[in-house]
């Protein structure tokens, strides 16, 4: 309540001193007329945002007299916030890793405090301080902040300069208070360590007639490494049906959760998850812990809310600020895919290639791709050999990227800006903010080595680590570095993860394999758009039901995934009522982060359509340092077109028809 009313009066003021100092700004001598429009928009940009803290009238006339530049001084201005922006962003990044290091690499045993140090966000109080030292109004004073359809229709026209000073001036576009961000960043933490400590023993897990269905020391992260072991298990469909049905039923448990708390995480009992018993006998379920950690992630962004007046909900931010995607406009990509034709076309493909009718989790069917012809263990055991620890994976990076087309020049460079470590969750990578630093790989790697699916991943987190390479390292602007939002850098990983048996010398090239590659690729985005739907879905629903409980939002959530199931999937598999679209553990812990994947596996399959006919090594540099334009800008300076589901699905059916 105090923070509303805090914020309530910093527009009360603006309202009060704006017309006062637009009249003053319009009139003064000393401006010159080139400059005085200029002038004109930083005054009321600063006004906006300037509080009675910030000093009188009087202060704030002073202060917009003494710090408007124009000409050599604009320009030095601008050097000097790019220069220490990178420093100061990348030096809380650096921070941020080391404080977190123990919740995010598998090294040493976690100890209680390692949580309070994730927690804790030292960039916390950076804009805060921005403001009340006023560096953050010198930037708003001298460089106009871009609305989305101001970068949209003028940036193609824009220098690369002018895309940079779009860039440092959206750095505030709002004021939020350093209490706001510390509350994000804890739930965010707390979230993660949550779901990167939730693990199921397989070899704990028996049938329902009390054997153990699977292989010793199998121990599986949810969502991830049960979704991984349903898909390799497609090598032999017919041996692995009854393991497949298991796994399906695990996710249903933890959707609804009526998984037993002492499965989570824990060896010590034998689980039947059909009877959901315990060593033969009834017990007690996880609480609605999933739903609660889901909920305390909305309320912290709820906090946020009112300190973005023109985007007051943690959805319009996260596709208006964030993506630069409106969400009506991502969702019709989502539905434009889930209602293409020719998914029932692939659908009959698979039933047929399975010599059976459709599961629910065939939405996550492995047989186009050239692995799900070799059984697991054995492409665990040729991964081992080439890898059988972390160091000898970070010592042969250079010679995948030399695989993958990069010169050895560049896949040097390359490998030494990237750190590969252990991960205790299911792997990601983390960017570095300055060029003085590497970006982090992170994989799962058992005592015996690394196994197939941790190579997988590690081959998916290297797209992002190379993307961050070079999208940091050689674009011209650092305050451009990266890409249009996170969906480009899943479309890099989703490339590099698609060569992983080609890196390992195990992939056929032929007509028929590259359709099948295709047919993968739509399939994949298939699965992952009828997700990604849920999440925005369930989003909606919080914001309808702030005060819920986490029962209500338990079953508003499998709610949600069985109605997105029966109107995009049942008509395809012929099988209703299935939640589980809803089991993916992001959801959780990032907070609207899964839309970027199927708009990840649209631009993947754009960018990988250009890639077979133009080497990935000469042209990925290229593509990564355009840097942070707007998403359909960067995709016609990548590939010549805008950011379009219509190629993926064209391409699925000229792929059936090539079969």
């Amino acid at each position: 309540m105090k923070m509303a009313m805090k914020t309530a009066a910093v527009w009360v003021l603006s309202a009060a001193i704006l017309p006062a100092v637009l009249a003053w700004a319009a009139q003064k001598e000393d401006v010159m007329d080139a400059d005085k429009a200029r002038f004109e928009t930083g005054v009321k940009q600063v006004a906006t945002l300037w509080t009675a803290e910030d000093g009188s009238e009087a202060e704030f006339k002073e202060f917009c007299s003494k710090n408007f530049y124009t000409g050599k001084g604009l320009d030095t201005l601008f050097e000097r916030f790019e220069s220490k922006f990178e420093k100061i962003d990348g030096h809380f990044t650096a921070m941020g890793v080391e404080l977190r290091r123990e919740l995010d690499e598998d090294r040493v045993e976690q100890h209680p405090v390692d949580e309070m140090f994730a927690a804790y966000a030292p960039a916390a109080h950076l804009s805060d301080d921005l403001f009340k030292n006023k560096l953050a109004f010198v930037v708003l004073l001298n460089f106009p902040l871009r609305t989305l359809e101001e970068c949209r229709e003028q940036g193609p026209r824009w220098t690369r300069r002018q895309w940079a000073e779009a860039r440092l001036a959206q750095r505030f576009l709002s004021r939020v208070p350093a209490s706001v961000e510390q509350a994000v960043s804890k739930a965010h933490t707390d979230a993660h360590n949550y779901i990167n400590n939730y693990n199921v023993f397989m070899d704990r897990v028996a049938g329902p007639d009390g054997k153990p269905m699977f292989r010793p020391g199998l121990k599986l992260i949810s969502h991830w490494g049960l979704r991984d072991e349903l898909r390799a298990l497609y090598s032999d469909p017919k041996a692995n049906l009854d393991r497949q049905k298991t796994i399906y039923r695990i996710m249903e448990r933890i959707i609804r959760q009526e998984i037993p708390k002492d499965v989570v995480n824990s060896s010590r009992h034998q689980w039947e998850p059909f009877a959901n018993t315990l060593d033969g006998a009834a017990a007690e379920r996880e609480p609605d812990t999933r739903y609660r950690t889901w909920i305390d992630v909305f309320k912290a962004h709820r906090l946020e809310d009112p300190h973005y007046p023109g985007f007051p909900t943690h959805i319009e931010r996260s596709f208006k600020l964030e993506r630069e995607m409106p969400e009506a406009d991502v969702e019709k990509m989502l539905v434009q895919t889930l209602e293409a034709p020719v998914g029932r076309d692939v659908a009959a493909l698979i039933g047929k290639r399975l010599g059976r009718d459709l599961l629910p989790f065939d939405i996550w069917y492995d047989g186009f791709k050239q692995r799900g012809e070799i059984s697991e263990p054995e492409l665990d055991k040729i991964v081992s050999a080439k890898y059988p620890n972390l160091d000898a994976f970070q010592r042969g990076i250079p010679a995948v990227l030399e695989k993958l087309g990069f010169d050895a020049p560049t896949a040097a460079f390359l490998a030494s800006k990237i750190e590969a470590d252990p991960a205790r969750g299911a792997g990601h990578a983390q960017g570095a903010e300055m060029r003085s630093e590497s970006s982090h790989l992170r994989t799962r790697v058992p005592p015996g080595g690394m196994n197939y699916q941790g190579f997988n991943v590690a081959m998916h987190e290297l797209g992002h680590c190379v993307e961050q390479t070079f999208s940091l390292n050689r674009v011209d602007h650092t305050l451009l570095h990266g890409v249009p939002n996170n969906a480009f850098t899943e479309a890099f990983a989703f490339v590099f993860q698609a060569k992983d048996l080609e890196v390992l010398g195990l992939e056929k090239s032929d007509e028929k394999a590259e359709a099948m590659k295709v047919l993968d690729q739509f399939w994949s985005l298939r699965e992952i758009a009828g997700v990604a739907l849920v999440e925005m879905r369930a989003w909606r629903w919080l914001y309808a039901h702030p005060d819920a409980k986490p029962a209500e939002f338990r079953e508003a959530v499998a709610a949600v995934g069985t109605e997105v199931w029966n109107r995009y999937y049942a008509p395809v598999f012929k099988v209703k009522d299935s939640p589980v679209l809803a089991i993916y553990s992001h959801m959780i812990d990032y907070g609207l982060y899964i839309p970027h994947y199927p708009i990840g596996y649209i631009i993947d399959y754009q960018i990988s359509d250009y890639f077979r006919t133009h080497s990935l090594g000469k042209e990925m540099e290229r593509m990564c340092v355009s840097g942070r334009l707007t998403p359909d800008e960067w995709m016609r300076k990548a590939v010549g077109s805008d950011v379009s589901a219509a190629p993926v699905i064209e391409g699925a059916a000229a792929a059936l028809k090539k079969l």
